[in-house]
């Protein structure tokens, strides 16, 4: 663990001076988790890599700005998460309709997928109904394993409204577990 952490401290230094490959090589070791991120905002991959490719052009445009080096994934979080928002909203405002036929084939899709899978339900179909800021806490909480005092810096929220958001999703995401996570609206 130190010697990842002296790894990234390295290429965030070689990448703040202008060394693209270093850059690169920091994009490379979080883009799983980029991806995640961006997916319980947007539906769709496009989407999902035009959030990312924006996100990584700002970072390499700003990266110079990055004071403490050891916020670096955090930083670039929070960017992504912006630019998944202007996405979400310029998306929102043209495919209104569409979005609701797609929700509709999604949880169609979902209701099929419960159907063939009894004892093994994936945990992605478990949150896909939740909204996006609670897909985010739980991905940012289970997937990524970060802290709630981690994750209250990157959404800009209390600690203790993060604790206790995240306790409520938990009830949440059991309900619909135990009762075929569908029938709840």
């Amino acid at each position: 663990m130190k010697e990842e952490l002296y790894v990234e401290e390295e290429l965030i230094i070689k990448a703040k001076s202008g060394e693209v490959r270093a850059f690169t090589d920091l994009i490379h070791s979080i883009e799983n988790d980029l991806y995640r991120i961006a997916k319980t905002r947007l539906d769709n991959d496009d989407d999902i890599c035009d959030a990312i490719q924006e996100t990584m052009i700002n970072a390499y445009k700003h990266l110079k700005k990055l004071k403490d080096n050891s916020h670096f994934k955090s930083w670039i979080i929070k960017i992504l998460i912006n630019e998944c928002n202007k996405i979400y909203k310029t998306k929102k405002r043209k495919v209104k309709l569409l979005k609701k036929i797609t929700t509709e084939e999604n949880i169609q899709q979902i209701d099929d997928s419960v159907n063939l899978v009894d004892s093994k339900i994936n945990f992605e179909l478990l949150i896909e109904k939740l909204p996006y800021e609670e897909k985010l806490l739980v991905t940012l909480f289970y997937y990524n394993q970060y802290s709630c005092t981690e994750i209250s810096k990157i959404v800009g929220m209390n600690i203790n409204t993060v604790k206790s958001k995240l306790k409520r999703i938990k009830e949440k995401v059991k309900k619909y577990y135990e009762g075929g996570f569908l029938h709840e609206q």
